[in-house]
């Protein structure tokens, strides 16, 4: 299999500006990049769907750089936007670039460590490409060989030129300069000759481009992958309100996993190739098992275990898979918990809530000042209808009083009906 053939089979493939650049980038010795925005302090679920696709390319040998729009990211991208972005101040944006350089490496080492496979890459951050650059040497050196007319049909900005209520800032108007210099910049002193990124960016791509072929009298390349969306076409992104972070401080592996354990049946082999490394014939092979017995879910929790070991490690797939099984599964609860780590159970209190025991373990107390009852006499009358558990045992006396010998691995755990819990931390 050729490059093409890989990309298009995965689902990587939108557009790209030549043929040649497959031929070129399957022998591999190449190299290209692929750009990020630190508008936010971590990556999420479309940057992994754009880092994956560098990986299919490094896979041939090619390296990545992967730039960090430390001087983009100051005026913000225009595509795919109606209106004008909030500056960050600088100091805001360093802080974000340097958890997103350190995503990428953990991101980078996971996946060799996982495949053996060598991937060559550098971190490059376009703020200091313009260090000591002044205004008007930016023009002589950019905006000479780019034309108003050019950019204005740009669509990301044309859209926004002939409605009076979404009007662009010159700052915004001159993003795709600065980005087309980014590429050139890159072709000059690296020898990069092609741009990946996604759909939207393609008007950015070819501006680039188009540098390189005026300034320097050479050719380059452009690769868009397509918007990655779910069975619904909705797409991963901060803007969508339904932003996946790849950082566990913002979405526990937990979350990460059960997102994906919600993968529609159909969506299942799509983020397969996507967000995985997983040769085509292992796919195949996860996705006839899971169509044997769809309902076991065989492809969603290959998926999600796939994905949560890339971003999180793999000590954090056993630990979400256990969380998982305590709240929704059908195995001993309680055996689970023994086997539990510290920081399992703090990773199970994160998901479900806790409070301190108090001096005296009433049952009722116990339900009401955890929150899962408002009040006694409501935990009283659910107790009644079997509704009330203390580690997976049916409470039905209100009278009990547990004792710190009734504790499992710290904790007790109490559940209203079959999904509603909470912790008592000893």
């Amino acid at each position: 299999m050729n490059l093409r053939e890989d990309l298009e089979t995965r689902g990587f493939l939108n557009q790209f500006t030549d043929e040649k650049l497959f031929d070129l980038y399957t022998k591999g010795g190449q190299s290209f990049y692929i750009g990020f925005d630190p508008s936010a302090d971590s990556l999420q679920l479309w940057n992994m769907c754009g880092i994956m696709a560098a990986v299919n390319l490094m896979k041939y040998g090619n390296k990545c750089y992967f730039l960090v729009g430390g001087a983009t990211g100051m005026i913000g991208d225009p595509s795919g936007k109606d209106a004008e972005r909030n500056f960050l101040t600088e100091e805001k944006l360093r802080s974000n670039e340097a958890n997103i350089y350190a995503q990428f490496k953990t991101f980078l080492t996971r996946l060799h460590d996982e495949f053996g496979i060598n991937f060559e890459f550098e971190m490059v951050n376009n703020f200091d490409f313009y260090t000591g650059m002044g205004y008007l040497d930016f023009l002589r050196e950019a905006g000479k060989y780019i034309t108003v007319n050019y950019m204005a049909a740009k669509e990301s900005v044309k859209k926004r030129l002939v409605d009076p209520d979404k009007s662009i800032s010159y700052a915004e108007f001159s993003y795709m300069l600065i980005q087309g210099y980014d590429f050139a910049y890159l072709y000059k002193n690296h020898g990069v000759k092609l741009q990946l990124g996604g759909s939207d960016q393609r008007g950015n791509v070819t501006t680039g481009i188009e540098l390189i072929r005026k300034k320097y009298d050479s050719e380059a390349y452009g690769l868009t992958i397509p918007l990655i969306t779910d069975a619904t076409g909705k797409k991963f992104g901060k803007s969508e309100g339904n932003a996946i972070w790849l950082n566990p401080a913002k979405n526990s592996p937990y979350f990460v996993y059960q997102y994906f354990m919600n993968t529609t049946d159909q969506d299942v082999e799509k983020y397969l190739k996507v967000l995985t490394l997983l040769d085509f014939d292992t796919i195949a092979k996860i996705v006839k098992q899971h169509n044997e017995n769809p309902a076991a879910r065989y492809g969603q929790k290959r998926l999600a275990a796939e994905v949560v070991a890339v971003v999180f490690g793999k000590d954090s797939v056993a630990q979400a898979e256990k969380i998982s099984e305590v709240l929704f599964g059908t195995q001993d609860k309680i055996e689970i918990i023994k086997s539990m780590t510290p920081g399992d159970i703090d990773a199970l209190i994160q998901e479900v809530g806790s409070i301190p025991a108090p001096a005296e373990l009433k049952v009722l107390d116990l339900f009401t000042q955890s929150g899962l009852t408002s009040s006694n006499g409501e935990a009283k009358k659910m107790m009644q209808t079997g509704s009330l558990f203390v580690n997976e045992i049916k409470a039905e006396d209100p009278q009990r009083i547990f004792t710190i010998n009734d504790f499992v691995n710290g904790i007790l755990l109490l559940r209203k009906g079959k999904k509603s819990f909470k912790v008592i931390k000893k």
